[in-house]
């Protein structure tokens, strides 16, 4: 098992290395592809309870969101979102099979992991300093708080941090991620300071990486909460050792927003 978790994970490194080096095109084309994905991983757990998400509506509604997105390059995202939820809302309407709860799951997938995913795009856009400098923060500080969250926990973890969602992780094991993040954002920063010739303050990396770590595993247990409710142990098996698609950015799509929105009010505020 361990063996299959490095081998996908070295994959899934050398895809992201593959698709930062060729550009814009394919990093738009790959967000498409990972919402999509992750959208069908939601809709399928969420079926094992008997609820019966819309899912073709689903996948429509955010390829349109994404497609609309880049061709008008954001202007109108605010608006198709309301009338997504508007849309979706209305198929109590049409069609009478369609419970509430098949409507709140049909939207809650249009944004988790949908539209929380064009974050990643926000941020390539908004080109500080370099298009993919604050997703490799992000990724940074995401993985780094996995990583040492795993590691430390397994170690010295005793006291439990959340039984009733995820019986294994502990505060030993959060502390340790939490610490690791803004370690490795800080590392991270300063090679990304010397490679483009930046001075930002290590201030900022300090709380990049504490905010980052802190959102990741707010993501993590919100992943896990969802798995306990539909009764899975993951989103799915894409990823060998890994398992679904969201089972691998689920905490991600927790700390692209909070880091995005701190570059837009305090780094570029």
């Amino acid at each position: 098992m361990l063996g299959k978790r490095v081998l996908s994970g070295i994959v899934a490194v050398c895809i992201v290395i593959l698709v930062f080096w060729v550009g814009s095109w394919l990093f738009d084309l790959a967000l498409i592809i990972i919402s999509l994905i992750g959208i069908r991983e939601i809709y399928t757990a969420f079926s094992n309870k008997g609820i019966n998400p819309q899912k073709a509506a689903g996948y429509i509604i955010t390829a349109l969101f994404y497609l609309q997105h880049y061709i008008f390059e954001g202007r109108y995202d605010l608006v198709f979102i309301l009338t997504a939820i508007a849309m979706s809302m209305s198929l109590l309407v049409w069609n009478p099979s369609v419970k509430p709860v098949d409507m709140a799951v049909t939207i809650m997938g249009l944004f988790y992991p949908g539209i929380m995913l064009i974050v990643a795009s926000l941020m390539e856009d908004s080109a500080f300093i370099h298009p993919y400098y604050l997703l490799i923060l992000s990724l940074t500080a995401t993985y780094a708080a996995d990583t040492f969250a795993f590691f430390t926990g397994s170690l010295f973890g005793k006291h439990k941090l959340c039984p009733v969602i995820s019986p294994k992780k502990t505060v030993e094991g959060s502390v340790g991620g939490l610490i690791g993040s803004v370690f490795f954002v800080l590392l991270v920063g300063i090679i990304l300071n010397r490679v483009y010739n930046t001075d930002v303050s290590i201030i900022h990396f300090i709380v990049i990486g504490f905010l980052g770590g802190t959102f990741s595993q707010i993501g993590d247990l919100t992943a896990s909460a969802i798995k306990r409710f539909c009764g899975l142990k993951d989103f799915g098996n894409i990823l060998p050792g890994h398992g679904g698609i969201m089972d691998r950015i689920d905490s991600l799509l927790f700390v692209l927003p909070i880091i995005y929105l701190y570059s837009q009010l305090v780094l570029m505020g």
